[in-house]
């Protein structure tokens, strides 16, 4: 049976946030319209819509009809495209499917937005672009920390964010922006024990992930969520990938960074607190239920 909530679409849906996300929301009884510019034959026979929201003619046909969107399209990561190609791409369509949605009156966006936009990476000199260097001020990192972008890909993000609350504020429509950390899937825990010996490998991100379930519990709870206005929440796991305690790792990798509050023994660097209050989101799953931590 159909969810009371109405038709979402998921943008992006063939990528690997989004195909949790729709697995997910159809799971809880959603009507769920799922949507991507990447899309194979396979795709199109598990009724997956082609669209480039890169252009605002597809974005509005593709919210035609709907309820709620969940926005996952956007290239993913800095390096896959040129800075430009990335920062307008981006921007582009995230401008596209918030003015989409608010001109169709939808009742909610809930969207990607990122952890780059804290200040990743952390630690790191300049690199994809002519940026400033990350800089971890103090931890764990929370939504205070915003906005540091250090690339063009963060700035893209940053850039969103703010045009995701102008828009909110026009149209009266809650936005939720998920500052997603970097995700996992089950299978790739197994690199895990590769970061353990050298905890520099990781910490342009103050070694945090988050299991892709989760991210799709996230977008899921961002539709539900009792909100008002735009909101902008770190979606991390509970822990970090290492398997050394975090306030071992601060003082070893970042011996200058005040750790503002205690935290668990081999927690989370990237509070999810405000997600938690917000949409009350809760990380399930943790590598440490997949592989041993020898």
């Amino acid at each position: 049976m159909a969810n009371s909530l109405g038709r979402i679409c998921v943008t992006g849906a063939t990528g690997k946030a989004g195909v949790a996300a729709v697995l997910d929301l159809r799971e809880h009884g959603y009507e769920v319209v799922a949507t991507d510019i990447a899309v194979t034959g396979e795709d199109v026979a598990a009724n997956v819509i082609r669209a480039d929201l890169t252009d605002y003619g597809q974005a509005t046909e593709v919210l035609r009809g709907i309820d709620a969107v969940v926005h996952l399209a956007n290239i993913p990561a800095p390096g896959i495209a040129t800075p430009a190609v990335t920062f307008n791409a981006n921007v582009s369509m995230n401008f596209n499917i918030f003015h989409a949605a608010a001109a169709h009156g939808l009742s909610r966006v809930v969207w990607a937005s990122s952890e780059t936009t804290l200040g990743l990476p952390f630690g790191h000199g300049r690199e994809q672009d002519p940026g400033a260097p990350g800089e971890l001020r103090y931890a764990p990192v929370d939504e205070e920390h915003f906005p540091y972008p250090a690339t063009t890909y963060a700035l893209s993000k940053v850039t969103s964010e703010t045009i995701a609350e102008q828009i909110s504020r026009w149209s009266g429509i809650p936005f939720v922006g998920l500052r997603i950390s970097n995700i996992m899937e089950p299978h790739d825990y197994r690199r895990f024990p590769s970061y353990w010996p050298d905890p520099q490998l990781r910490k342009w991100n103050a070694w945090g992930y988050v299991d892709v379930r989760d991210v799709a519990a996230a977008c899921r709870l961002g539709l539900e969520a009792d909100v008002t206005g735009s909101n902008n929440v770190i979606i991390a796991a509970a822990d970090t990938v290492m398997n050394r305690p975090s306030r071992e790792l601060l003082a070893e990798v970042f011996p200058d960074v005040t750790l503002t509050r205690e935290i668990p023994e081999f927690g989370t660097l990237l509070s999810v607190d405000r997600a938690k209050q917000v949409i009350g989101y809760e990380p399930a799953h943790s590598w440490r239920d997949e592989i041993p931590a020898r």
